[in-house]
């Protein structure tokens, strides 16, 4: 034998530690996402100390498993990884025992075996998946110790009940940078997720003409989109981030329908007989342009599964029954094409449902994965030999900042089931042919649509309560007691879950600005600044069409829940469109008008880089409140923002409140990106990370010193 084959790893980690072993039994389950599904309660608590050592066979997996594992901890601890090598085996070791075997299904690569005893943890697994996943476990049970360093005894046997378990966003229609997705990564494996699919390019809905394909493309340089993409490296290192933590990244560059991006720079393939954004299939150079698109792309993603999209086909403008069979044959003859062309690529091919409403119907290749977003025909399809993937529309979509489709948590972790794809369409028991189940968010607004943060926030109890339901074990006997396990475990190593702009312990509110006892936060231009006539004792800030002013904070907005109060006397009679405070995300109008009814008032909208959305869907972006601020008249106006919802006090009373989500817009009080301030006085502005109670918001307004000037 090799002295290289001889050759054990011994990393040692360091934490501070408090003396001792515990004594009792853990007779309860332990609190894992997603619970276990055999365990067996020992006595005591394994404690990581100096003098713990992680040992295993020498591989370069294993050690980068090793390696993520103490990061993990580290970050949970809240303290810098130390690490060392030792030559030398003590007690209180972290054994890792690997058993490869030939020709492993993808569950008994995700399974392992966990023995945790007071003196030494055990972990035993066919691949290094099973053993990341093992550390996970390990690491949920840390975060839950009083300590951040005991773990308490358990015997564990683990395996999942489906190979696939996804999610999908949506980066088409909004940049996601790298930080982001690998935030999302860090989320998935938390949980045991092992499938995340890339929605790579589309078209923003509602009127407005928004698209983009998000990799480089060194084929069609003019497809790249503009606006964020990713670069081919930054691919390659994505996908090896997410294969170190047990994930595969499956790419989706969706065609022949929403394809605008396509379209954009190849409008030969248009064809005045489809909607908007699709492809002609009965064109030749269609075929030719998306066979070097993928000649391209297949290659650079080393997933199994390759998914080229190919839902809501449409061709509602072809009049005749020739027109739309030929449409029709030619579409499904496009599918047939593509899993060949791609499928000789060594991939296997997925498409969303839906192609079989198709007139005059084309069969399509039984080796094709569905997609399932419409979930009515489950049955038929693996009866046509097909494997599925549950996806249905109604129960799995998460569009960000829309009245249509939306996750019910409660109903999905106390009722739903994978192989329930709704009204006779049941799936036995551990059908082999469904894959799994797949959560989405979908970005149908485009750039105006959810913050990152705000995202992940609509994500945040989907995510757990999905992986329980495809791991296999429901744990918890409803959504209520499925939560409180959540709480516990809501600390995602390497994951900033935090809102961009926190309010400071004992701080409330956040910032609090009168202009002459408490100023803001940097030097602004003196003189903005005057006494207000009559009561000298009192500071306005007095802004004109082309003044503003900027709050400096750590942050430009504040994500909901937030609270927004402040004094205004509106000087400019004139119903333009003006802005009182301003951030790339977001802004409030003392005057806006309705791009409909033509009506003005008090406004607030999301924006993209200052700019406001132009479309038919504008009502998702803005809203305009049944309000006029009076001119030359002392007014105190409060917002609340929170989730799904905004409301208008004026004077103290609620005047108005909209199912709309909207931050709350803090970079500049007046506007900086070119568009006209509001000619007004402002004092007493207030800003609350949270939303106020109604009686708290009436008394800001009557206990107000300014309100005592403005009545006598």
């Amino acid at each position: 034998m090799t002295s290289t084959k001889k050759l054990i790893t011994y990393i040692t980690f360091f934490v501070l530690i408090q003396s001792g072993l515990y004594a009792q039994v853990n007779n309860i389950a332990p609190n894992i996402i997603p619970a276990v599904h055999q365990w067996q309660a020992g006595s005591g608590s394994f404690i990581i100390n100096a003098a713990t050592v992680i040992k295993f066979k020498p591989s370069v997996s294993t050690q980068k498993t090793v390696a993520i594992f103490l990061e993990d901890l580290a970050a949970l601890q809240g303290k810098e990884q130390q690490s060392g090598l030792r030559a030398k085996r003590e007690k209180n070791d972290i054994v890792i025992k690997i058993k490869p075997q030939r020709h492993l299904t993808q569950l008994q690569r995700e399974s392992y075996h966990l023995e945790i005893k007071p003196d030494k943890v055990i972990i035993k697994a066919m691949d290094d998946v099973g053993v990341f996943y093992a550390t996970r476990t390990l690491l949920q049970l840390i975060e839950q110790s009083a300590d951040k360093q005991s773990i308490p005894c358990y015997t564990i046997s683990d395996t999942p009940a489906y190979p696939f378990r996804g999610f999908m966003l949506d980066v088409g229609r909004k940049f996601f940078p790298i930080s982001q997705l690998k935030d999302y990564i860090c989320r998935m494996s938390w949980y045991k997720m092992n499938q995340l699919q890339l929605h790579l390019n589309d078209q923003a809905f509602h009127g407005q003409h928004y698209a983009a394909f998000r990799v480089q493309s060194k084929t069609y340089s003019q497809l790249t989109a503009t606006d964020g993409f990713y670069t081919q490296q930054e691919i390659r290192d994505l996908i090896q981030y997410a294969a170190d933590r047990g994930i595969n990244i499956i790419p989706e560059i969706d065609a022949p329908a929403h394809a605008m991006s396509i379209l954009d720079i190849a409008p030969e393939l248009k064809n005045d007989k489809l909607q908007d954004g699709q492809l002609d299939v009965l064109n030749p150079k269609t075929t030719a342009m998306m066979e070097k698109i993928y000649d391209e792309f297949v290659p650079l993603f080393p997933s199994p599964y390759f998914h080229i999209g190919t839902d809501e086909y449409r061709f509602k403008k072809a009049t005749t029954t020739e027109d739309r069979k030929a449409f029709a044959a030619g579409f499904c003859n496009y599918i047939n094409h593509f899993n060949k062309y791609i499928g000789a690529k060594g991939k296997k091919v997925m498409i969303w449902s839906g192609y079989n409403e198709m007139p005059g119907f084309t069969p399509i290749d039984s080796n094709i994965i569905i997609d399932m977003w419409l979930g009515n025909n489950a049955k038929e399809e693996i009866k046509a030999g097909h494997q599925v993937v549950q996806s249905t529309d109604g129960w799995l979509y998460i569009v960000p900042g829309t009245n249509y489709y939306g996750v019910d948590n409660k109903f999905l972790y106390e009722k739903w089931a994978p192989n329930d794809f709704g009204p006779n369409q049941q799936l036995s028991p551990g059908e082999p042919d469904l894959l799994g189940a797949k959560l989405h968010v979908w970005n149908d607004l485009g750039p105006m649509g959810f913050t990152y943060h705000e995202t992940a926030e609509e994500v945040a109890v989907a995510l757990p309560v999905m992986a329980e339901k495809l791991w296999g074990n429901k744990m918890s006997p409803t959504f209520d007691e499925f939560i409180k396990r959540v709480d516990g475990l809501k600390n995602v190593p390497q994951v900033n879950d935090t809102r961009p702009l926190e309010a400071p312990k004992n701080s409330d509110p956040i910032i609090n600005v009168d202009f002459k006892e408490h100023g803001l936060p940097d030097a602004i231009s003196k003189q903005l600044i005057k006494p207000l006539t009559g009561y000298e004792s009192k500071s306005v800030l007095a802004l004109d069409q082309h003044d503003f002013v900027r709050l400096n904070l750590q942050a430009d907005e504040l994500e909901q829940p937030w609270t927004l109060s402040f004094w205004v006397k509106k000087i400019d009679a004139r119903d333009t469109t003006t802005v009182l405070f301003e951030s790339p995300y977001g802004t409030i109008f003392l005057n806006l008008k309705d791009k409909k009814s033509g009506k003005a008032g008090l406004g607030i909208a999301r924006t993209v880089g200052y700019k406001e959305y132009a479309g038919e869907g504008e009502d998702f972006y803005r809203q305009v409140f049944n309000n006029i601020v009076p001119v030359n008249k002392w007014t105190q106006i409060t917002l609340t923002g929170g989730h799904n919802t905004c409301t208008l006090y004026i004077n103290g009373k609620e005047t108005e409140s909209v199912e709309k989500q909207f931050v709350c817009p803090l970079k500049t009080i007046g506007s900086s990106s070119g568009h006209l301030s509001a000619s007004a006085f402002l004092t007493d502005i207030k800003v609350f990370g949270r939303i106020l109670k109604r009686d708290e918001i009436a008394a800001l307004y009557l206990n107000s010193e300014l309100l005592k000037f403005v009545l006598y």
